[in-house]
């Protein structure tokens, strides 16, 4: 008897929004560690550093919950987390996670952005913020960024276990994964806040430090991965086998990882220009967000069930192309957007 098995390749499950998803998202819960740090360390003399970081969590924030909700294909599937609640699913539990994230992130924004006006220097528009109820002090302040760090873990574990519980998929299958995604998105906090306060050089040393200290940790995690000898770290392995992209994936990665590491000993000793900003800033982001793409997408090629690849092409509409640089126009408009709000409400008129 002679039996034969047809097979097909499969089709991508998840789209270029769920990239930009990790990838805003990481960027937000980044910036919520650091400032948090800040607050709760040295306040009164980092205070210029800790609104740049909280700022950039609420345009990464909520530029995130957009990406993510393009990817769910149907607005009705929003409501059906809501009408049908699942406590045993990571994504019903971040449908509760990521509203409170975002609510917090922007509180902790208006009452951060509060303590540092000058009332009688604000808009009519503006006056509201003149109002200072008790739970506006500082040890409320503390508070509310406490909480904010509590939300950024809940979500950094729903969006690491949302993907690293995949048994279909080995390369995903791993706790390292969630660790690998967490320390990319914070490595590349640091280099964009520098250039956010590119006026104010005396920041980039301690920044030069968080971005170091999370580079090494990245190197340790990668190597932890490639060591473990697990299912995911055996699929690692295997990648060698799998075409050139992936051995060019790899030599970018320790490119790009050199080359950060060596513009932070060169930040700590003397501050770096804006066009080595600029370079900083954006090796920084393709490290942040290749690895998300090769994670999340280019996995999806590999045989999961048979020998066959699945063939992957980018589309220009708004499932491919287009959807990765509307995202990235949204963030650098609400960027400009929130820096020109605090132009307007600041002492300093002129800070970058």
């Amino acid at each position: 008897m002679i039996r034969e098995i047809m097979a097909r390749p499969q089709e991508i499950a998840w789209l270029p929004w769920a990239v930009q998803y990790f990838f805003f998202i990481g960027l937000a819960c980044g910036s919520i560690m650091i400032a948090v740090w800040l607050r709760w360390r040295d306040p009164q003399n980092s205070s210029r550093l800790e609104l740049a970081a909280v700022s950039l969590a609420v345009v990464s924030g909520t530029v995130a919950p957009m990406a993510l909700s393009a990817d769910l294909h149907q607005p009705a599937r929003i409501w059906h987390f809501y009408a049908y609640f699942t406590p045993w699913s990571w994504m019903s539990l971040g449908s509760l996670f990521l509203p409170l994230f975002t609510l917090l992130v922007v509180s902790y924004f208006i009452l951060l952005l509060r303590g540092q006006l000058r009332a009688k220097s604000l808009p009519l528009w503006a006056r509201w913020l003149q109002f200072r109820p008790a739970w506006c002090e500082d040890k409320w302040l503390r508070g509310v960024a406490l909480a904010t760090l509590l939300s950024a873990f809940s979500i950094l574990l729903y969006t690491g276990r949302e993907v690293s519980v995949l048994r279909a998929q080995p390369l995903w299958y791993s706790l390292w994964l969630p660790w690998l995604l967490l320390l990319t998105a914070i490595q590349a906090v640091p280099p964009l806040l520098a250039y956010w306060l590119r006026q104010e050089p005396q920041w980039q040393p301690r920044l030069a430090r968080y971005q170091a200290v999370s580079l090494l940790l990245l190197c340790l995690s990668a190597l932890g991965w490639w060591l473990d000898g697990s299912r995911s770290s055996v699929a690692l392995h295997s990648l060698a086998t799998q075409g050139a992209v992936w051995l060019w994936t790899g030599i970018a990665f320790v490119g790009l990882t050199l080359l950060l590491l060596a513009l932070a000993w060169r930040a700590r000793i003397q501050a770096l220009d804006s066009n080595g900003l600029r370079v900083q800033c954006v090796a920084a982001l393709l490290l942040c967000w290749g690895v998300r793409w090769m994670l999340l997408m280019q996995t999806q090629t590999l045989p999961k069930f048979n020998v066959l690849t699945n063939p992957y092409v980018l589309p220009l509409g708004s499932e491919g192309l287009l959807a990765i640089l509307g995202t990235l126009g949204l963030w650098i408009a609400l960027i400009i957007g929130i820096r020109e709000l605090q132009h307007g409400l600041m002492e300093k008129k002129h800070y970058g």
